[in-house]
């Protein structure tokens, strides 16, 4: 690991690449490694480590973090959810496939603490994003400061409830990346 005195940003991405776009987290970390970024980031593949993520989380504690996971979010919260940089603005209230999110990581706690259970929000790895920021929190006391770039896999009808094993991200989900590396660079800071 880098010397914590040195980073400004972490980036981070999550996700399970055997199961196609769940794993865009990971895959826009790869192309993000291509990027000629400052020496004051560091770039992280997350992958499914869930709690194994705490070290990463304690030595840059004082770090921002962008993270990027795949996420759902439920026609119910689409519109209630903050920060959503969708593709789709003329739809009110409803969340497509590949829509993305740009969710400060302060109103992720309150919005996954509240009347939305994680359950139904977020993640599809063995452990879900809030469960590893909550623990950490009870553990260290801290929250985490940064964002939560979630990019919607599904289309949210019932027919579409199963991930595809795959190692391969949908042609939708794959043309999301270099717009969410545009965001990184956005919000990064050197």
């Amino acid at each position: 690991m880098k010397n914590p005195e040195n980073i400004k940003t972490v980036v981070l991405g999550v996700g399970n690449i055997l199961l196609g776009d769940e794993g865009i987290g990971v895959h826009t970390i790869k192309k993000l490694q291509e990027e000629n970024l400052p020496s004051s980031i560091l770039v992280i593949d997350g992958s499914t480590a869930g709690f194994r993520l705490f070290p990463v989380f304690e030595t840059y504690i004082n770090c921002k973090f962008i993270i990027i996971d795949a996420i759902r979010i439920p026609v119910a919260i689409s519109g209630k959810t903050t920060g959503s940089i969708s593709d789709n603005k003329n739809k009110k209230n409803t969340s497509h496939k590949g829509d993305l999110y740009l969710i400060p990581l302060s109103d992720f706690y309150d919005l996954a603490d509240s009347e939305y259970p994680g359950g139904d929000f977020i993640s599809f790895h063995q452990t879900a994003l809030i469960d590893v920021l909550n623990l950490f929190y009870l553990t260290c006391r801290t929250k985490i400061d940064g964002y939560l770039i979630g990019v919607n896999i599904y289309k949210n009808d019932d027919m579409d409830n199963n991930l595809t094993l795959s190692m391969k991200l949908s042609s939708k989900i794959e043309r999301k990346i270099p717009k969410i590396i545009g965001i990184i660079k956005k919000y990064i800071t050197s």
